[in-house]
């Protein structure tokens, strides 16, 4: 069972060109599901049927897991019988069975205005090396539309000065390890750059940018919570997450006249299709020919 899990793995890694975490966490799905099998159902993993997954499905939802888990856990079953069915342990792939997921519709996320952006800002205490680095990574999710895990996986070397009078560079790793470059510019640069000169911040190229403790980033929920925490205090309604804030970045670009294909290309986006939808204007707005980059007022941080 072990070799098979290995071997599962690798073909995740390889075939289908997962990243090393999406792997794992496919992995370790497949080893809970097993040790569920084994310990009760009592059945050797060959011979399970389409009304044994269901009962681990059942087992799942029990726990109270979210649907998009539920979602990772339906897919791990499928690719794993899959892959057992191409080495010919199995004749037939039983996840096949398995119902679709209905999932409950997503409440459009809601966009946070400028204004409130700034006065979220302005109520982080930054006199303090955790104020500081808090109302660092802040800035960063608003003003460059960051992912919270691509935040979090930042570390010291991917941001690069040298590129010019208050000009830097910062390297992202987005979805699918797919890499993606940004321009820090102007006031946000000036705050990156007393952030990294504080005593208190990483100094090796390789160490997380924000860490929570040494050597160790700050964790996504820890991240999505501080966020919530300090819209809270700041007198913030309604709820503002990362995502809020990454909505938010779509938005004010889009009204600062820079084209769709530009803030597919800084969200790092598959399609303009997608970026459409983090956009948060009338529909007549949506319809006007964008064609120039440009950035003014607050948000470029002059």
């Amino acid at each position: 069972m072990i070799a098979w899990i290995d071997l599962y793995r690798k073909e995740l890694l390889k075939v289908n060109g997962f990243s090393p975490s999406t792997v794992e966490t496919y992995v370790l799905s497949i080893q809970a599901f097993l040790i569920f099998a084994r310990e009760e159902l009592k059945m050797d993993v060959r011979r399970i049927k389409g009304p044994h997954l269901m009962q681990w499905m059942g087992y799942l939802k029990a726990t109270g897991i979210g649907s998009s888990r539920m979602e990772g856990h339906h897919y791990a079953l499928k690719s794993f019988f899959a892959f057992l069915q191409r080495a010919g342990e199995i004749k037939s792939n039983p996840a096949e069975a398995l119902p679709l997921l209905i999932h409950r519709k997503r409440e459009r996320t809601h966009c946070l205005s400028t204004p409130d952006a700034f006065r979220m800002l302005d109520s982080f205490d930054r006199i303090s090396w955790q104020g500081l680095r808090n109302y660092t990574m802040v800035s960063l999710l608003w003003a460059l539309g960051l992912r919270t895990a691509e935040l979090t996986g930042l570390t010291v070397g991917k941001f690069e000065i040298g590129h010019g009078k208050r000009i830097g560079l910062l390297r992202i790793r987005g979805k699918n390890k797919k890499q993606r470059a940004l321009f820090v510019v102007d006031r946000l640069f000036d705050t990156l750059v007393t952030y990294l000169t504080h005593p208190e911040s990483p100094k090796k190229k390789l160490a997380p940018l924000f860490p929570a403790q040494p050597n160790k980033a700050i964790s996504n929920n820890r991240l999505q919570r501080l966020v919530k925490d300090q819209a809270k205090a700041a007198g913030i309604v309604p709820e503002v997450t990362p995502r809020v804030l990454r909505h938010s970045f779509a938005t004010e670009m889009y009204l600062q006249n820079v084209p769709l294909s530009a803030i597919q290309a800084m969200m790092g986006h598959e399609s303009v299709a997608e970026t459409s939808i983090y956009v948060h204007v009338s529909e007549k707005l949506k319809q006007l020919a964008l064609d120039a980059i440009h950035l003014s007022g607050r948000l470029s941080w002059e």
